[in-house]
Formats: C-alpha cells, structure tokens, sequence
C-alpha cells in the first residue's frame, strides 16, 4: 500500500531526475561553441510500480544526437578535401618553380611576356638563340664570342635552378609524408586508448560514455582528413578503424592500434623511392583519399612527369646542339667540338664543355667550305652560326610538331592547365562538405533556444517535485502534532 513514506520517495526521485536532466542540459549549453561536441539528452524512464502503484521516476540514460550515415559522408568528404587541398598547395609550387618572370628592365603593365627580357627558362632559350644570330652576323667579334657564351652558362643556370628547387620539392614532400604517417599513428593510438577508456566507463554497452565519445569520433574526423578511413562501431561500444582503399588495413581493433611507416622499396625500374606499408606484416597501404593521397599524387605522379619533361628539353637541346655544333668550325679552324657536356645530359647536369668555356675560338660560327667540307669557309663566315640560330625553328617535339619553345611553352600552360583544375576542384570540394557539415550540426549541434526551452521545463519539473515533498511534510507534521 502506499504510504507518505513512499510520496517522499516519488517526490525525490523526481528531484533527482530533473536535476540530472538540468545538467545534461547546462552542459550542452556550455559546450555550444565546443568543436565536435554532440548533444546530449536525458532519458528519463517510469520506475517500477509495486503493488500497481508508481514510485517515481528514474534517470535511464544518457543520449547522443548523431547520425552515422552523415558521419560517414562527412568523413569521405573529408578526405577528398584532404587530398585536394595538399594538390592545390603542391601545385602552387610547381607554379611557382615554372613561372616565368618578367625582365627587370621592362614597366609595361604587360612585362610579363616580355620573353627577351625575361628572368626564367624562356626568357633564357630566346636570348640563347638571338645570341647565335648575333655571332652569324659578326663571326670574328670576341665580344660577340663572349656573350654567346655567358647566355650559354645563364641557359644551363636556368635549367639546373629549376632542376634543384623540384629536388628541393621532392624532399619536402618525402618529409611531409613522414610527418603525416606519424600524425596517423598518433590518432590511431589515442583511439585505441579512448575505446579502453570507454569500454571500462559504460556499465551498458548501450550507454554512452560522456565527452569520450565525442571526443573520439574527433579524432576519427581528424583521421579521416589523412587517409581513408572506415569507422565500424562493435557491439561493446568500441570502435574498429581501418584505412586505404578495398579490404584495407586495420589500423583500430578495440585498445589495440596497428602503425604505418614509410618504408624505402625500389620501383620496378630500379630505383629507390618510399612508400607506405604497416610495421607488423609490411603490407602496402594504398591511398586514395585523404592528405595522404594528394602528397603521394604529388610526389609519384605529378612531380616526375615534368622532371621528365623538363630532362627530355634538356638532353634534346644539347644533342642536336651538339650534332650542329661539331658540324662547324672554330676561329681557329677546328671542327668536331661539342657546345655542351654530351656525358648523360639532363636539367641537373646540362653545362657548357669545357672547350668552349676555356676558348672563345672553339665556338663553331663558320660553315663548311663549298670546295671542301672538310676544312671552313673562313673566319668571317657565319653560316654555322645560322644554323646553330635556326634549331629554334626545327620541329624536334610532339613527333615533329613542336620546336623547343613551344614544347616549353606547352609543359608550362600545361602545368597552369592543371592547377587550374585542382583549384576549381578544391573550390567545389570544400563548398561540398560544408553542406554535409551543416547538415550534420543540424543533427549533433546545440541549440540555445531549444536548451533553454528545455531548461525551464525541467526546472518547472523540479519546482513542482519539490512542492510534492513539501506538501508531505506538512502532512507528516499534522499527524505528529494529533
């Protein structure tokens, strides 16, 4: 039977209750600008009746506002901005390792294509080229002579510079994605010890385990912006990771964390590059989202296709250079010379021979003699020099289609081309999971009118409880005073 006894007990349960609610609530107020934070609510249940009569209410739980379906978009979406936004970075240097700057000289709001005046590889070839129609027109003059010479060596310069700050590039990026695979292991070890952490707080496994589960889907959230990540919720409430593309590799099994490294292989041409594998069973961790991704797109695939363009520019140069160059004669009547260094030419390692560096006279500015190829045509002649001028006008690129400037011409457009791209695509990307972000605060995120409408309900909840004990103790005071 019910007694004053048990209307105390209903009256204090509901004083309990409400005031666990009122936390539940403060607490969401508190935390309304809290990156990551999800709302909570308090589920309060009927408690047991006995005898058919009620005993009050209890506090059954504590709830989480989330939705996984958009947990899992935002992380994808995630990761392509992830990539996207390391590519846009990357390209922007490779940008600015090919731009072509203007000559110092130049005022016109259009200096930019100024090519003779040009500070950059352009420029350089243009003056290289307009140096040996110079010495055509004044074969004998030293001074002519000497300024071949120095465009020469600006040339090689040229070449080498943009050669270096690519190697630079390249190590950079091999440091980047060092860094990078040390912030994922770090992730994955501290989402490793909240799932011990977690499991050890829930006496349920339906419960939830206060901020801890917000804060590890955090760091999944900032997982995700690194690699692909699949985040699988267990039975026990903890949560298993994997990451890379198809099956993947298991990264979070409960309170155990799996590392990757990055791990020095040779490609199937022999030579040495890094990549990533997992440190227990040395499997590949292949990428495809996620910063990772873009620093592997941008060191593997983007950053050697124009090293190769650019090593393909110099070798084609200095070989047919050098073919035309042995054609000719010097002031000093020797034929044969080669104009570069002919030893395995590449950007790095273009440079002028030692022969013309060491002797103005061994540049070969006169042509053959008509009566006998095999001696020149004279000091004054400058028919070599000519020829030497006109390789700029010989298709030597694309099949026979390009000459060496408009093979140039087009690896740079083609690099601005393809910036252009990755910064549309990085544009579009981000606008795309701010949608899903906004989406997914209108499910997680606080609100304050909502809160405070809740607030003063729980607050009316508990003023009321309260008068119910007073009520009872007036009551027990009537029958003491009988």
């Amino acid at each position: 039977m019910p007694s004053l006894g048990s209307l105390v007990n209903i009256g204090i349960s509901g004083l309990r209750a409400q005031q666990a609610a009122m936390n539940v609530v403060g607490n969401n107020i508190a935390n309304v600008n809290t990156e990551g934070y999800s709302r909570k609510s308090a589920k309060l249940e009927t408690a047991k009746t006995v005898e058919g009569f009620g005993t009050g209410v209890e506090f059954a739980a504590l709830t989480r506002a989330r939705d996984i379906i958009l947990d899992r978009q935002a992380r994808f979406e995630a990761g392509n901005v992830g990539r996207l936004n390391f590519l846009e970075s990357a390209m922007s240097t490779l940008e600015a390792i090919f731009t072509e700057v203007a000559g110092g000289g130049t005022t016109e709001t259009g200096s930019i294509f100024d090519i003779d005046g040009g500070a950059a590889l352009t420029g350089a070839l243009s003056r290289f080229f307009t140096a040996f129609q110079d010495l055509a027109n004044n074969p004998e003059s030293q001074a002519t002579r000497a300024a071949v010479r120095e465009e020469a060596t600006l040339l090689t310069e040229q070449f080498r510079r943009i050669d270096g700050q690519l190697a630079v590039m390249k190590d950079d990026l091999d440091r980047e994605l060092q860094n990078t695979t040390t912030a994922v292991n770090a992730l994955t070890r501290q989402i490793a010890i909240l799932n011990e952490q977690i499991l050890a707080a829930k006496e349920n496994v339906t419960d939830v385990a206060g901020d801890l589960d917000d804060e590890r889907d955090r760091l999944i959230d900032d997982l995700s912006e690194l690699l692909d990540v699949t985040a699988l919720e267990q039975t026990d409430g903890t949560v298993t990771v994997t990451g890379a593309t198809g099956e993947g590799v298991l990264l979070v099994d409960r309170d155990r964390s799996f590392d990757i490294e990055v791990r020095l292989i040779l490609n199937p041409r022999g030579i040495a590059s890094t990549n990533l594998v997992t440190v227990k069973e040395s499997n590949p961790v292949p990428v495809t989202t996620g910063k990772l991704a873009g620093i592997l797109e941008a060191r593997d695939t983007q950053l050697p296709r124009f090293e190769d363009e650019l090593n393909l520019l110099a070798a084609t140069l200095a070989d047919r250079f050098n073919t035309q160059h042995a054609a000719g004669f010097g002031l000093d009547g020797s034929s044969g010379n080669t104009f570069f260094r002919s030893t395995g030419t590449t950007a790095q390692l273009i440079e002028v021979s030692d022969t013309v560096l060491n002797n103005l006279d061994k540049i070969a500015a006169s042509g053959p003699s008509l009566g006998n190829p095999n001696v020149t045509a004279g000091p004054g002649d400058g028919g070599n020099a000519l020829a030497l001028s006109d390789v700029r006008l010989e298709k030597l690129f694309g099949g026979g289609t390009q000459t060496i400037e408009e093979f140039y011409a087009d690896v740079v457009g083609q690099l601005g081309a393809e910036a252009r791209q990755v910064f549309t695509a990085a544009e579009g990307q981000r606008l795309v999971q701010n949608q899903v972000n906004e989406r997914r605060e209108n499910v997680r995120g606080v609100s304050i009118n909502e809160e405070a409408s809740q607030l003063i309900l729980f607050q009316r909840a508990y003023q009321a409880a309260a008068r119910v004990v007073t009520v009872v103790d007036q009551m027990m005071q009537s029958v003491l005073n009988i």
